[in-house]
C-alpha cells in the first residue's frame, strides 16, 4: 500500500514498488518446489491491493500476472550462470558485477514489454514513460538486496563485528540526518557527492554482508525520505515523481559501483590468499623432494593442476582430475583424514606421508599437503616425492 501512494495522477501505475526485492528475495532463498506457495500468496496480495486504490478487477489481475512472472525469471538465469560453461567468464569480479544488472534489466524489460502489450491491447492508456517507470522500480528494489542475498549463499558469512557494526550505524546516521534533519552548517555542502563518497569509502572497510547491508539501509532511507518529500533529491526537484526516478537512477548506479569496487577488492585479497598458500605449499613439500602444486575446488573434490605431472605420474595428468582418482594411487588412503580436517575448519593445513603407485606399478614414498586460502571454500594442495625415494629407484642406487 505505501508503493502506490507514488503513481501517477493521470494512471494508475506506481513509480515505486517496495515488494519486488521482498518477492526476489524469498525466491532466492528457497527452492524451486516451494515457490508456487510465494508466487500464489504475492499474486492475491497484488490483486487486493491493486483492487483497494482503484483499479479494476481485469487490470490488477495482469499487474499481478506479469509482477510474479519476470521474478522466478531473473532467479532461474542467476542459478543458471555458474552451471553453464559459457558463462564461467562472469566470475570475474567486474565482469560478474557488469554481467548481474544486465541480466535484470533484460528479464525485467521483457516483462515490462510484455506488460504494456496486454494493457494496450486492454484498452488501457499507455504513456512511454510507464515502460521505464516499472523497470526501474523492479530493478533498483532487486539490486539493493541482491548483494546481502548473494552473501547468503557463500560458504562461510562471518558474523557482523564490532567494527562493521559501528560503521553501518554511522552511514546510517549520516542518510538519516541529511534526508530528514538537515543540519544548518550541511546546507552549503553537496550532500550527494558527500553521500556517495561515504558509501564508496565504507566498501573498503566492510565484507560482503556489510556491503549488502549497506546498501539496502541506503536503499530504504532515500526512497522513503524522497516520498515523503525530503532529502537531497526532492530539494533538487520538488516534483514527487521526478524526484523518484531519479533517486533510483542514483541507486541502481551506486550499487553497481559498491558491488564491483567490492568484488576487486575481494579478487586481490583472494589472489593474495592463493599467493600465500601456494608459497606455504611449496616450502613445506620443497624440503622433503620434487612437488607440484594443485588447486583444488571444493566441495566437487575437483584438481587443477598448477605444473606438469610427468615427475609423479608418468601420462596420467588427465586422469588425476578429482582427489578420489588421486586418492585412489595411494596405498595408504588420506581421503578420510583430508575430509575429517576439511569440516572442522580448524587447523590451516594437512598433510598426510603416502605410499605413491603409478600405473606401471612404481611405488614411490611421498607427502599430499593441503592448505586453505583464506576464507574461500577452495584449497590449494600438492603432492612430494621424498628424495630418498626417487633415489632408491635410479640406477646408481641399484
Amino acid at each position: 500500500m505505501l508503493s502506490f501512494h507514488t503513481r501517477d495522477s493521470w494512471s494508475l501505475s506506481t513509480t515505486l514498488w517496495l515488494p519486488a526485492p521482498l518477492l526476489f528475495a524469498a525466491l532466492w532463498l528457497t527452492a524451486p518446489r516451494e515457490w508456487p506457495l510465494w508466487l500464489a500468496t504475492a499474486g492475491l496480495l497484488h490483486v487486493f491491493a491493486g483492487v483497494w486504490i482503484g483499479r479494476p478487477l481485469t487490470l490488477a489481475c495482469l499487474f499481478a500476472l506479469f509482477d510474479v512472472a519476470i521474478f522466478p525469471l531473473c532467479v532461474a538465469v542467476f542459478r543458471l550462470n555458474a552451471q553453464l560453461p559459457a558463462l564461467r567468464f562472469v566470475r570475474r569480479p567486474i565482469i560478474g558485477e557488469l554481467i548481474y544488472p544486465l541480466q535484470l534489466i533484460f528479464s525485467i524489460f521483457c516483462g515490462s514489454l510484455l506488460l504494456n502489450l496486454a494493457l494496450l491491447l486492454s484498452g488501457y492508456p499507455i504513456a512511454p514513460l510507464h515502460f521505464f517507470s516499472w523497470v526501474l522500480a523492479a530493478l533498483t528494489g532487486i539490486l539493493a538486496i541482491l548483494p546481502l542475498l548473494r552473501e547468503s549463499k557463500m560458504p562461510s558469512h562471518p558474523r557482523f563485528n564490532g567494527r562493521e557494526a559501528l560503521l553501518l550505524a554511522a552511514n546510517t546516521l549520516v542518510l538519516i540526518t541529511g534526508y530528514f534533519f538537515l543540519p544548518p552548517l550541511w546546507q552549503g555542502l553537496n550532500m550527494l557527492l558527500v553521500q556517495t563518497t561515504v558509501v564508496l569509502l565504507s566498501v573498503f572497510a566492510l565484507s560482503g554482508r556489510g556491503v549488502g547491508a549497506l546498501l539496502l539501509i541506503q536503499y530504504l532511507i532515500v526512497v522513503l525520505a524522497t516520498q515523503q518529500r525530503e532529502g537531497i533529491f526532492y530539494t533538487l526537484t520538488p516534483d514527487l515523481i521526478p524526484a523518484i526516478w531519479q533517486a533510483q537512477w542514483y541507486l541502481v548506479f551506486s550499487a553497481i559501483f559498491a558491488n564491483c569496487l567490492y568484488q576487486y577488492r575481494r579478487w586481490i585479497q583472494q589472489q593474495q590468499a592463493l599467493a600465500a598458500s601456494t608459497s606455504a605449499i611449496i616450502i613445506r613439500l620443497s624440503q622433503t623432494g620434487s612437488c607440484v602444486v594443485f588447486r583444488l575446488s571444493m566441495p566437487e573434490e575437483e584438481i587443477h593442476w598448477q605444473g606438469s605431472t610427468e615427475a609423479l605420474f608418468p601420462d596420467e595428468e588427465k586422469t588425476l582430475s578429482t582427489l578420489t582418482l588421486l586418492d585412489a594411487h595411494c596405498d595408504t588412503p588420506f581421503l578420510p583424514g583430508f575430509r575429517a580436517w576439511y569440516s572442522q575448519q580448524r587447523e590451516s593445513s594437512f598433510a598426510r606421508e603416502v605410499v605413491l603407485q603409478t600405473l606401471h606399478g612404481r611405488q614411490m614414498r611421498g607427502m599430499v599437503m593441503f592448505h586453505r586460502i583464506g576464507n574461500t571454500a577452495h584449497l590449494m594442495g600438492g603432492v612430494s616425492l621424498f628424495l630418498t625415494a626417487s633415489a632408491a629407484e635410479s640406477p646408481a642406487a641399484r
